[in-house]
This record gives C-alpha cells, sequence and structure tokens, in this order.
C-alpha cells in the first residue's frame, strides 16, 4: 500500500510541514549542521505517530508480506547454490544443520507472508502482531546466517571465497528493500554483526576488503534508515489524505442527500459522467439518461431565449470552452413544464501533465430566492398598484424610442384622470385604488401590444404609440378617453371620472425624450383648458401661449400687492318687486398692459398659481365692508371656489371678515358651484352647517351643468338656486330650454328655495321666468356690473325697475 500510494503521498506532503524544506534564512551555514539537521529529520521521519500506528503496520504489512516472499525464494535459491558448491568440503554436518535451520526460517517467513496475504479483513492489531512475529524470524534468520557464514569462512577454499563475498553483499543490501524499519533492522544487525565476525575470524581478507565491506554496512544501514523514513513519510500523508478524502466523500454523499444543491462533473470533452439520484431527481429523468455535453446533457427544454447568442447558457458553453473558472451562473431551465432557475459554479481540473481533465462543480435550484430577485427588480421599475411600468422604466422606454425614431416614429400619449381626486376623496382610497386599477386595465385594452402604457404617478398616465400617423395617435387617444370615461362600480356605487390626453409625435414635434414629454404636457395642459374629457396636439403656438400664461401668473401675483385687483358688482333683482334685493361681488382685474380682465381671463390661472386663496379672501373682505353701508334688506353674494373649500380655516376667514366689517351673517350669501360641491368631503359638509348655522346664506351657482344631482339638495338645505344663463339664453315658450327652467324652480319652490336666474337680457326672458315663478334674476337687461360707487348712487336713488323698464344701465 506504501508504493501504490506513493503518487497521493506525494501530493499530501508537497503541503505538509514534514516534507517541505525550511525557508533559507532558516537553513543551517555549516556542513556539520546541514548533517545534524538531515539526521533529525530522517529520525523524525522514523517516528510514527501512536494513533496512526496500527493503520500504518495495516498498510505495510501486504507490501512487506510479497517483499519477504521474494527474498525467501532468492535466499532459498543461495542456500541451495552454498549447499552445491560446498558439497564434499569439511565441517559437513554443521553446515548442513545450519542450512536446514536457515531453510526453515526462510520457510516460516514464506509461510507467515502467505498467510497474511489471505486473510480477508485484517485488523490492525493483527497487522501489529504480524510485524512482531516477522522481526523475532527476521532476529532468528540473521543470527543463523551468521553462525553458517562462519562456518563457511572457516572451511573455504579460494574459489568458494568469491561466492561467500557476493552472499555477504546480498545478505547486506536484502534488508534495504524491507519496511517497516523495524523488520529491516531485524535481519540487518545480527547479519551485519555476523558477517564482521566471521571475516575477521577467517583472517583472510585483506584489510582493504574488510573496510569496504565496513563501508557496504554502513551505506545499507544509512539507506534502510533513510528509504523506511521517507516511506514513512509518504505513507503517513498518503492515510491522512485518504482519511481525508473519506470524510470529505462522506461530507459529499451527506450534502447530495440533504442539501438542495447537487454536484456535476465532466470528462475532458465536457461530456457529463457520475450522474448521482440527486443529479437525476433534480432533472427529473433517469439516470441512463443523461447523456451528451453539459450543459445541455441536463437541459432538455430551454426556454426560447435561453437560446440565443449572448444568454447564460451560451455564456456559459464559451467560459467552459476557455477553460476558465465560473461561479452562480443563473439559468433558466424547463422542468416538468415548469420553468425554473439553476444557479452553476464549475472549475476546470489538470492532470499531473497539466492536461485538461474536465470539470468539476456544484448546482442548485434558485428558483424562489431568482423570483423574489425579478420581483424586487420588477416593483423597482413598475407600479405596485396596477403593475405598468413607473416613472423610472417609462423614462428609459421613451429614451430608446427616442433613440429609434428617425426611423421608427413614435406618439407619446399624455393621460389625466379628471375628477380622480374628488373620487379619492369622498370614497375613499380603497375605492381610489380600485379605480386606478380599472382604468389601467381600459388602457390596456385600448392599444395594440407592441405599444407601451405606464402609470408616472397618482392621475396621470402615459402611453408610447409605435406610429407616425397623426389620425391614428388621436384615434387610440379618443379610444382612451371613451373607455375611461365609461361609469365604474365598486361595492355597488356608480363613479364616473374623465380622462384628458396630450399629443406629441417624434420626431415631427421633437426627437428628445425630455422634448417630447414636455410638449405632450403642453398638448394636455390645453385639453384641461378647452374643458377636459379630449385630447389635443401639440403645435408649437402652445408653447408661445403657455408662455405669455406663465408671464400672466406672475403679474398676477403683483396685481392685489400693486392694487390693481377691484370689486365690480352686479344687482340682483326681485322680479315681483322689481326692486333690488342685492349684488353679486365680481372681481376685476385691471392690467397694466392688457387693460381690464374679467374673471374668466384669471381665476383659472389663479387656481393654478395656487393664489385662489388670497384672491378669495381679498374679495370677501372689500364686498363684507361695502354692503356694510347699504340699506339692510340689500344683501352681497360672493364667489366661491372649490379650492377655497380646501382650506380648513374658511369658516374662521368668513366668520373675521363678518366681525371685521360688522355685516350682519343673513346678508351675506356665498355662491358654491356644482364642480364645488362635486369635489365636496365631510369636512367641506361640516363647513357649509356651520356657516349655515351662523345665517350665511348659501346658493347653489351654475344649477344644470355638467354634474347636477338631487343628492346635493339632499345633502345640504340651500337658500337659493341660480338657473345657468346656458338655459336663459335661448329662453322662449315653445324652447326645451323653459321646460327645463320650469322643472328647476318647481324643484326650488317644493324645497323651499329661492331661484336667481343668471344672463336675463331681454324683456321676453324676464317677464316669461316671472310667469314660471322665478323670484330673482340678473343680467344685462337691468344691469351691468358696475363699480362701488355707481351702485351706491342706485341704492340711493332707491327708483323703481318698472319706471325704467328695457333701460340697460351703463357701468
Amino acid at each position: 500500500m506504501v508504493f501504490r500510494r506513493q503518487g497521493l503521498a506525494i501530493l499530501h506532503t508537497e503541503n505538509s510541514d514534514i516534507s517541505a524544506p525550511p525557508p533559507a534564512s532558516a537553513r543551517p551555514s555549516g556542513a556539520f549542521q546541514q548533517t545534524v539537521s538531515f539526521v533529525r529529520r530522517m529520525i523524525h521521519g522514523l517516528r510514527v505517530p501512536p494513533e496512526m500506528s496500527e493503520r500504518l503496520y495495516l498498510d505495510q504489512a501486504s507490501d512487506f508480506s510479497y517483499t519477504i516472499i521474494a527474498i525467501a525464494m532468492i535466499g532459498l535459491s543461495t542456500l541451495s547454490l552454498i549447499l552445491l558448491d560446498f558439497w564434499g568440503s569439511s565441517g559437513a554436518v554443521l553446515r548442513e544443520i545450519l542450512l536446514l535451520a536457515t531453510s526453515l526460517c526462510y520457510v516460516a517467513l514464506m509461510t507467515q507472508g502467505l498467510f497474511w496475504l489471505r486473510l480477508a479483513s485484517p485488523t490492525g492489531q493483527q497487522a501489529k502482531a504480524y510485524i512482531d512475529t516477522m522481526v523475532r524470524l527476521l532476529v532468528l534468520l540473521g543470527v543463523i546466517w551468521s553462525a553458517l557464514l562462519f562456518v563457511l569462512m572457516q572451511h573455504r577454499n579460494l574459489n568458494q571465497l568469491c561466492l561467500l563475498y557476493g552472499v555477504f553483499v546480498g545478505c547486506l543490501a536484502t534488508p534495504v528493500m524491507v519496511a517497516p524499519v523495524s523488520c529491516a533492522i531485524a535481519f540487518w544487525l545480527p547479519i551485519s554483526i555476523g558477517i564482521s565476525i566471521a571475516g575477521f575470524s577467517a583472517n583472510v581478507l585483506e584489510g582493504v576488503v574488510m573496510l569496504n565491506l565496513v563501508a557496504f554496512m554502513g551505506l545499507t544501514g544509512f539507506c534502510i534508515l533513510y528509504l523506511n523514513s521517507r516511506m514513512n513519510e509518504r505513507a503517513i500523508g498518503a492515510i491522512r489524505l485518504e482519511e481525508s478524502s473519506e470524510l470529505v466523500g462522506l461530507l459529499l454523499r451527506d450534502f447530495e442527500e440533504s442539501a438542495s444543491d447537487w454536484l456535476w462533473e465532466t470528462d475532458s470533452a465536457l461530456h457529463i459522467r457520475r450522474v448521482s439520484p440527486r443529479l437525476a431527481d433534480v432533472v427529473q429523468r433517469p439516470v441512463d439518461e443523461i447523456r451528451g455535453p453539459f450543459p445541455l446533457a441536463l437541459l432538455s427544454n430551454l426556454p426560447q431565449e435561453s437560446q440565443k447568442p449572448g444568454s447564460a447558457v451560451d455564456r456559459l458553453q464559451r467560459m467552459m470552452a476557455d477553460r476558465s473558472p465560473f461561479r452562480d451562473v443563473i439559468i433558466p431551465v424547463i422542468v416538468s413544464g415548469e420553468e425554473r432557475y439553476w444557479s452553476l459554479t464549475g472549475k476546470p481540473v489538470f492532470d499531473k501533465q497539466g492536461r485538461f481533465a474536465g470539470y468539476h462543480g456544484v448546482g442548485s435550484d434558485v428558483t424562489g430566492p431568482q423570483r423574489q430577485q425579478e420581483q424586487i427588480i420588477f416593483l423597482a421599475r413598475h407600479d405596485s398598484l396596477t403593475k405598468l411600468p413607473n416613472r423610472v422604466l417609462f423614462g428609459e422606454m421613451l429614451h430608446q424610442a427616442c433613440e429609434n425614431c428617425a426611423t421608427h416614429s413614435i406618439a407619446l400619449l399624455c393621460v389625466d384622470l379628471d375628477h380622480f381626486k374628488v373620487v379619492n376623496d369622498t370614497l375613499g382610497h380603497a375605492t381610489g385604488d380600485a379605480l386606478l386599477v380599472a382604468v389601467s386595465e381600459r388602457m390596456r385594452g385600448c392599444i395594440r401590444e407592441f405599444d407601451s402604457a405606464a402609470r408616472l404617478g397618482g392621475d396621470e398616465f402615459a402611453v408610447i404609440l409605435v406610429t407616425g400617423d397623426v389620425t391614428e395617435a388621436t384615434a387610440i387617444a379618443a379610444r382612451i378617453i371613451d373607455r375611461v370615461s365609461r361609469s365604474y362600480y365598486f361595492d355597488g356605487q356608480l363613479v364616473q371620472i374623465g380622462a384628458s390626453v396630450g399629443i406629441s409625435m417624434a420626431p415631427a414635434d421633437a426627437s428628445g425624450a425630455a422634448a417630447l414629454l414636455k410638449n405632450a404636457d403642453l398638448a394636455l395642459y390645453r385639453a384641461k383648458l378647452d374643458g377636459r374629457g379630449t385630447w389635443r396636439l401639440y403645435d408649437a403656438e402652445m408653447d408661445e401661449r403657455l408662455q405669455s400664461r406663465r408671464t400672466l401668473q406672475n403679474a398676477l401675483r403683483k396685481a392685489i400687492v400693486q392694487g390693481e385687483m377691484r370689486v365690480d358688482y352686479q344687482p340682483i333683482v326681485s322680479l315681483a318687486q322689481r326692486r333690488i334685493t342685492g349684488a353679486e361681488a365680481l372681481a376685476r382685474w385691471q392690467h397694466p398692459e392688457l387693460g381690464l380682465l374679467l374673471p374668466g381671463d384669471f381665476i383659472t390661472l389663479a387656481e393654478e398659481c395656487g393664489l385662489i386663496g388670497q384672491i378669495g379672501e381679498w374679495v370677501l373682505r372689500q364686498a363684507c365692508a361695502a354692503a356694510v353701508d347699504w340699506p339692510d334688506n340689500i344683501a352681497v353674494a360672493v364667489n366661491l371656489s372649490a379650492l377655497q373649500f380646501r382650506d380648513s380655516g374658511l369658516v374662521e376667514t368668513i366668520t373675521e371678515a363678518l366681525s371685521v366689517s360688522g355685516l350682519s351673517a343673513r346678508r351675506l350669501e356665498l355662491e358654491i358651484t356644482e364642480t364645488a360641491m362635486l369635489e365636496t368631503t365631510p369636512q367641506t359638509l361640516e363647513a357649509l352647517w356651520r356657516l349655515h348655522a351662523l345665517g350665511v346664506r348659501i346658493a347653489l351657482d351654475d344649477f344644470g351643468t355638467g354634474y347636477s344631482s338631487l343628492s346635493y339638495l339632499r345633502r345640504f338645505p340651500f337658500d337659493k338656486i341660480k338657473v345657468d344663463r346656458s338655459f336663459i339664453h335661448d329662453l322662449s315658450v315653445e324652447t326645451e330650454n323653459s321646460s327645463i327652467v320650469i322643472a328647476i324652480i318647481g324643484l326650488a319652490q317644493r324645497m323651499n328655495m329661492g331661484v336667481t336666474a343668471e344672463g336675463v337680457e331681454t324683456a321676453e326672458q324676464a317677464n316669461l321666468l316671472s310667469s314660471y315663478g322665478c323670484t330673482q334674476a340678473q343680467g344685462y337687461y337691468f344691469y351691468q356690473p358696475m363699480s362701488l360707487e355707481h351702485f351706491a348712487e342706485i341704492l340711493a336713488d332707491d327708483a323703481r325697475l318698472e319706471t325704467s323698464q328695457g333701460q340697460i344701465f351703463p357701468v
């Protein structure tokens, strides 16, 4: 076992402390010190760790048995030659007895060796006992050989002396081939002593010959010690390596049986070999079917994308072709119809000559972690609610599309949901989230598979269309608006929203992502200004209008401070008495360059830039301060924006304005549009009830436009309904508007509410409204909006309306 393990032992001792030469700095300088160090190292090599002695004896016993059988056969042949050569010489009786004894020793050694080789499973204890027995036999053999040589030297002739000298050399050289060292020394020591005695006692060998013989004895003794030292080192290294290999093998078997990972290896042709049951279980195929080049032999069915150049499988094959190590290469595979992921790690193996011998590696199923990682990556680039691409991924897609727009034109659609915030505030975020999911599904259904939709945040969406056809882009935009605007039902409740779309074309409008997105936003802004629920294409003038609008916003911020704002008043007339009963306060902006601007020119602008609250409060205070000087029966009406109702301090602001001015709360009338009511929240209703409790009158303005609902009238007891001017403009006996106005007036009467008709411009309209039962009216037929001073003069005159019927009073 020693000789068969030498290759492994050398591998082990190359890295061990025993065989590694000491560093150059630690080597002895003198020849004597080097010799001492060499002897110490040799003696150290002869030492066997106690825990390894039985294992070493067990390994050495078989090799020793083969060696000793060969030595015994040669020894018996030598004895035959001696018998023949000395036949007939004197001293025959003693010589023949010694020859027989020597032969019996050799036979005993052969018998012991053969017996040992026939043992099926010898133990370490048996090996030690066997070695001890052989040591005793070898000592006996050495002693008998010494006696035989002594006798032969006494009765030899000159020719026989040459034979004996050869026997001397052979006996001294024989133990050099023997291991363990105890067996070698057991024969070498007595035979060396015996040869020395025989040679000197015969007094026939010259001094030089004896000196040479003694030197040869020393050489053989040294060789016995040195060679056994080296063989011990290598044998011990081999044993340790074998134990380590057994431990590694045990761990690997336990690893494959209990862990989720599995081992694989290939030959030099990169063909899979040694397929373990664990590996066969992973690929879910019989062991004998797993043949062929790695990794394709394991991958019976690859996803389509894994077969393309540059895929993970392609990169793995190229690394293996280059004999490169690889680690944690993730490969998608199909196992039993299910897509899974494997992580493969491998290292090339080379033989002693440096030739490539194959790959060894480990694989593991990382489907769970890989899917979690994919989910993390997906959530980082997609909206968690709608699963649409988010702003990050959308930006990447838009940049890529713009880079290719010279050959593949695109259209960018910016989509904004109308009145979504109302749903979110009134029905809750859960309903709002469900609505966004439903909108995203409808939007997916409006585009083609090669188009892309994304949610940018809140109620903002974007769509990238692969088309350069404006007609096609507008058709898809119209389809999105139509489908998004259809009714939704959540928990049995009807929800209605709308959508506005801005469209920009690339490369026609812009070829850069930022510019294209800016243009689409401008088009969306225009769609909102034009009444929402529509789409608009970008044109170059939009940017100019936007710049003008921004300039106007900046001027509006300065208007209040610089005194450019004023309040005009349009009288409200009682149709029954034809007398002024109040006035509506209307904001005016005297722009230094553009002249007089009406509310329609700047109120929306004020809402956009956050100035509506400041302007609204200023108008309220001005109106209250003016009305306090009017007769007690004259009320003042002030419009409130929907955005003002979001101010939690609205009630306190109104209360303070009344307190500072001294105006009675019953003379203040607040006009609220239906749009504002659509965006009401529980907090808004609470504020209205608090104002109502103070005595402030509440009027529902622009009734009948857009989002009329009887639920508003049930939720809050309005004091008045104002009929929108769109119903009054074409009012006549036979028009459809007459029926609508009659219905509104009848509804108000049944709910004990007053009615004011806006936009009355003719006597016919005034007379019809009076006949329908309308209580109040305002419009150019009676009075235009006028300054505070002019309105005060009219009140002072206290003229009856019928004396000047048909007259239009100038501002």
